[in-house]
């Protein structure tokens, strides 16, 4: 019996060393095998965490690119000095556009900072007059406009805090431009409306512009004209329809090309209206009583108007610093002409002329009283200037004109014009030959053809364009006859006595070609136009509006000497040549073989020595050589 308890007792621990051994073998092949499975399964959760990490920063990384780039469009330029002109003139616009005014109103340039990122630029506004509603009106556009700028400090002196008081408002603006951002010309993108439009009008066409994006599906955006802001309710290819006089603004006629300046309105606050800014204007933002007013009573809105014919002139005169315990002010005319009205409350004045009153000066004066107060009387007087339309100015130039190779050119265009002609610009139409120079002030034409420009007519614009309002140009032609210098060519080759008549013979070196004239008969060679006054045998003489030339043998036309000009001619003769020593056969030039001709035999002695410059002196050489008198002096 104990030695089965031993036995047993033996295998219970020889099945537990096993039990033992089996698990211990179990856990190092556990180890052995999945420690790298393990190891494999925690890397990769690891990196599906860093995944997912990596993916968070790339959104955050393009949220962030997305801002900058937004930040970007919407950025003043990099440059400061463009950034603070062109913010400037946009708080300046949209100041006028509230109804900002008085006597010392202004807006200058602030101070500037520029970051590694970025710069500031700022403008400031200062002694600007307005009410409740213009401030209102300011403001609610200021915080629409989809631009990077801000208000960073703001003053406001009121005499009052109820009603809509009259408001003296300071403040600072800043605009930031971001490093990287375009360098922008406008600040914000622009057009010009393609036709004049009346203040009553539905519809305005404009010139397209790529910068101005219509969103697609399309959403209703707001433009500003002068002082007037649009809402374009619609866009198709021929015209944008739009709402008038929007958040506020008066509609009025706008000429044509008057610009058109986009308005963007940022996406957050496209759903706000001027309606929800109304609370501010009917609260008392003013909690500390002001000082006593100074009243200072003025009459405002007059100005001088230039009209055309039959054109309708309205404005709104305006009562300003006015004591309302005195009563409300009324408005009168006093002189008026005929048709002139101005409401004695509101002081919207109107008038019409007749489209058949003339041009001219037309002025009344427009009269300020206040029941209340009898002393006070302001009276301001307005002139209205009818002025016709502009017409074209009257261009007077040359038909034709010969211009020589190789020489200068010098003709004149003038004009007359119903404004003033110091005004008129002059310039040359299309296809102008190379060289051809037009003076825009004077009209003065010049050129010098080279020497390997070729000879021909040519057919010149020249066009004239005056400084109205709406400029209108008038244009003629010129014929330039470009011509080799013939007058360089063309020589006086031999002078002949015959029948008692002296002929005076001109040959072209370059044709061959000889031409006879005697006194009186007239000489064409390039732009020279002479009279022959005067034929001896050694020279001629000649007469233009210049003077009085003389043209010896064997000279071209070029080498004439102007012996008499023409401020000192009293009459056609010309003056006696000196007496000149007499030749020698030797000394005498010898005759051209192709014009060997002599006088015909038997021809009376006196008339072979018939001159008409020629002296006393002149007949005894001729005497003495008859030779030189009875043949032609030879010039070459």
């Amino acid at each position: 019996m104990k030695m089965d308890e031993k036995k047993r007792t033996k295998i219970l621990a020889a099945g537990l060393v096993a039990a033992i051994a089996v698990y211990s073998l179990r856990s190092t092949l556990d180890g052995f095998l999945m420690k790298p499975i393990r190891d494999l399964q925690r890397n990769l959760n690891m990196a599906n965490a860093e995944n997912e990490s990596l993916k968070l920063q790339e959104i955050k990384f393009k949220v962030a690119r997305k801002n900058l780039d937004d930040w970007k469009y919407i950025s003043l330029p990099q440059n400061q000095d463009d950034a603070q002109r062109l913010y400037r003139e946009w708080v300046h616009e949209l100041t006028r556009q509230c109804g900002f005014s008085g006597p010392g109103f202004e807006v200058t340039p602030g101070a500037r900072s520029q970051q590694k990122e970025f710069g500031t630029v700022g403008v400031e506004v200062k002694k600007a007059e307005t009410d409740l509603q213009g401030l209102t009106r300011f403001l609610f556009l200021f915080d629409q406009a989809d631009m990077l700028h801000r208000i960073s400090a703001m003053k406001i002196d009121s005499p009052g805090a109820q009603g809509n008081p009259r408001l003296l408002v300071s403040f600072t603006a800043e605009g930031m431009s971001v490093i990287g951002g375009d360098d922008k010309t406008e600040l914000q993108p622009r057009t010009t409306i393609t036709s004049g439009i009346s203040e009553s009008a539905a519809e305005i066409s404009v010139v397209p512009n790529e910068s101005i994006i219509i969103e697609d599906p399309f959403r209703p955006f707001l433009v500003r004209v002068e002082r007037e802001l649009l809402r374009v309710e619609a866009v198709d290819e021929s015209a944008w329809k739009v709402q008038r006089g929007f958040s506020g603004t008066k509609a009025a006629a706008h000429p044509e090309k008057a610009t058109v300046e986009l308005l963007p309105v940022a996406w957050d606050r496209q759903e706000k209206t001027l309606e929800q800014y109304a609370d501010f204007v009917k609260g008392s933002v003013f909690v500390i009583p002001s000082p006593p007013k100074t009243w200072n009573p003025r009459l405002a809105g007059v100005s001088d108007k230039t009209i055309k014919p039959g054109e309708e002139v309205k404005f709104t005169a305006r009562a300003e610093s006015f004591n309302p315990e005195f009563g409300e002010p009324q408005f009168s005319l006093a002189e008026p002409v005929e048709g002139m009205s101005i409401n004695p409350a509101t002081g919207e004045f109107a008038w019409k002329p007749a489209e058949t009153m003339g041009a001219g000066e037309y002025a009344t004066t427009v009269m300020l009283t206040q029941s209340g107060n009898p002393e006070l009387k302001l009276n301001s007087k307005v002139k209205f200037t009818i002025k016709s339309d502009n017409q074209p100015p009257v261009l007077t130039l040359p038909e034709s004109a010969i211009v020589v190779i190789g020489r200068e050119f010098a003709g004149t265009a003038t004009a007359t014009d119903d404004g003033p002609t110091a005004s008129l610009k002059y310039s040359l139409g299309a296809g102008a030959p190379e060289g051809l120079s037009i003076d825009a002030l004077t009209g003065q034409l010049k050129w010098t053809p080279s020497r390997t420009f070729t000879p021909g007519k040519y057919d010149v614009e020249v066009k004239v364009t005056d400084s109205g309002e709406e400029p209108k140009s008038a244009s003629g032609k010129i014929a330039l006859d470009v011509q080799d210098d013939n007058a360089a060519l063309t020589l006086l080759s031999a002078a002949l006595s015959k029948d008692g008549v002296w002929y005076a013979w001109f040959r072209n070196k370059g044709t061959g070609k000889t031409e006879q004239l005697k006194v009186a008969e007239k000489l064409s060679v390039s732009e020279i136009n002479v009279e022959i006054v005067g034929v001896t045998h050694r020279f001629v003489t000649l007469k233009d509006q210049d003077g009085v030339w003389k043209l010896q043998l064997g000279q071209t036309l070029r080498e004439r000497k102007l012996i008499e000009p023409a401020a000192k001619i009293e009459q056609a003769a010309p003056a006696a040549e000196p007496v000149e020593p007499a030749t020698t056969a030797a000394e005498a030039p010898q005759a051209d073989p192709s014009q060997e001709l002599t006088q015909k035999a038997g021809q009376p002695e006196g008339e072979q020595r018939q001159s008409s410059a020629v002296g006393e002196a002149g007949d005894r050489e001729a005497s003495a050589n008859p030779e030189v008198a009875d043949k032609i002096d030879p010039a070459e």
